[in-house]
């Protein structure tokens, strides 16, 4: 596990991994080192940047032409053009949606939904108070998916939110709220799989060539990638790196398809140069930058591993990973666009998740999904403002935190379900925090501890709690009144 010094301003990679014991937990050290250019076999120099370790929960957003049916998923593009024998059995039931309520396929394509997204009430201001209500140090704007509309003002790809539909840059006006905000600005990307997400027949839209611009090229259904394909990729990533200078670039899992299922190395490759212009650009600006992949794209440390939602990295020796990584969670279901009709996800599983993924070196991104319009609803509003009400009580031991020397008890999986006596540490300056997920009907919580600590605080009391160290244990008398709605942290000082 490396320890980056909370005031570090440099980036920071492990060199030695030395354990030094302080009462009950370890110092690691680390060495900073001054990269120089970067190439696709040097990206490991490059680092974790200092910032994305203190943040711990960063926001992201699903938001493009699939909003406008919102019905079930956002690979509705992708599902409306089911085709029988080629095409998993369950996408039939999206496409005869689609037929239903829209019409054929070649009449009323996945295209006819631009004019309909108009984001007539997007308020990127709006998103901006309520990302740092929330308490989230980064916000991922929504640049492209798999579909191909670009949010942004592109001229690689002429299906553009500035072009059609909104006529609005949405990747620039993120930019610049966020940022007024001192928010740190991400762009998502998905597009490394939109070379094979349409199944293309002569009976659907897509296989006219006037819609390639979206769509792409007509392909058959195991045709193997095109060169071009790759370099289309490259560009479109370029761009908008070179536009938006963000502070965080999110890489979709979509990109491992080509080495995945067509033993092909040119999106990888690809990958590589991008993430290397992007190292190397971002010293030219003056800042650290974060790049996140998923799957097999690259390798630990090149870049900071995106679980995809679940708990732990590939080849960490235990629970907590040496480096920093990132998992993902809805704040609603189903769907991570808006769906109509779509529920919340309670806010103690998202807090459950959160503890754990913190108390293992990990970030949480939290998902919201807005209307075609650019309103958000309100659930989702609501898990962002309950998640910042309860960062104000207990973030004191979260943003700047650090892993102790164990990550915790009992457990909590990764849709954020928990053990009720599981408890989550983080350690910071000379304290650790523990979290746990149950305020027991005796108001007595019992942890197990090493050596007597110096002082116990209850985070958000208004009073002093009564402890005793006794028999290995630390042995808490909890209020009556309770400091916030959900899981609860005591601060815990190091003699």
């Amino acid at each position: 596990m490396a320890i980056i010094d909370e005031g570090a301003k440099s980036r920071y990679k492990v060199k030695n991994v030395l354990m030094i014991p302080i009462a009950l937990f370890s110092v690691f050290m680390c060495s900073a080192e001054e990269p120089g250019k970067f190439t696709s076999e040097t990206l490991a120099e490059y680092g974790t940047a200092p910032w994305f370790g203190e943040a711990k929960l960063g926001v992201s957003m699903h938001w493009s032409l699939y909003s406008v049916p919102a019905y079930k998923t956002e690979w509705y593009p992708n599902q409306m053009y089911y085709v029988e024998g080629v095409d998993k059995p369950y996408k039939k039931e999206v496409a005869d949606y689609h037929r239903k309520t829209f019409g054929d396929q070649k009449e009323f394509g996945y295209k006819d939904f631009v004019p309909m997204f108009k984001a007539e009430n997007f308020d990127a201001d709006y998103y901006a108070d309520l990302v740092k209500k929330s308490g989230a140090g980064y916000f991922v704007a929504p640049a492209i998916h798999h579909d191909g509309f670009a949010m942004w003002d592109s001229e690689e790809i002429e299906w553009n939110a500035v072009k059609m539909g909104p006529k609005r840059d949405i990747v620039q006006e993120f930019s610049d709220a966020m940022r007024k905000q001192d928010i740190k600005l991400g762009v998502s990307t998905h597009y490394g799989r939109h070379w094979r997400y349409y199944t293309f027949r002569p009976e659907f839209d897509n296989w006219d060539p006037r819609y390639e611009g979206l769509y792409g090229k007509r392909r058959g259904d195991n045709d193997s990638p095109r060169p071009e394909d790759a370099l289309q990729w490259e560009r479109v990533l370029t761009e908008l790196i070179d536009n938006y200078q963000p502070d965080y670039t999110f890489i979709d899992g979509g990109i491992c398809d080509g080495h995945a299922k067509f033993n092909t190395e040119m999106f990888r490759e690809a990958l590589y140069r991008v993430t290397a212009y992007y190292y190397n650009q971002s010293d030219e600006w003056g800042r650290d930058v974060v790049l996140t992949w998923k799957r097999d794209a690259m390798k630990i440390g090149e870049a900071v591993y995106d679980t995809e939602g679940k708990q732990g990295v590939p080849g960490s020796a235990g629970p907590i990973a040496e480096l920093p990584w990132e998992s993902h969670m809805n704040v609603k279901k189903p769907g991570w666009c808006y769906i109509e009709g779509e529920k919340a996800i309670e806010v103690k599983s998202i807090l459950a998740k959160f503890i754990d993924v913190v108390s293992r070196n990990g970030n949480l991104m939290l998902n919201l999904g807005p209307k075609a319009d650019g309103t958000l609803p309100k659930l989702q509003e609501q898990a962002l403002l309950d998640l910042g009400e309860w960062m104000a009580v207990n973030g004191e031991g979260i943003t700047g935190s650090r892993p102790w020397k164990i990550h915790g008890t009992g457990e909590i999986d990764h849709h954020g379900h928990f053990d009720k006596e599981a408890i989550r540490f983080t350690q910071k300056a000379d304290a650790v925090y523990a979290y746990f997920v149950t305020w027991p009907d005796d108001k007595t919580l019992a942890i197990p501890w090493g050596t007597k600590p110096g002082q116990v605080d209850l985070l958000g009391a208004k009073t002093a709690v009564a402890w005793e160290f006794k028999d290995g244990n630390l042995i808490v008398k909890l209020p009556k009144e309770l400091p916030c709605k959900y899981l609860w942290g005591l601060k815990i000082g190091m003699n």
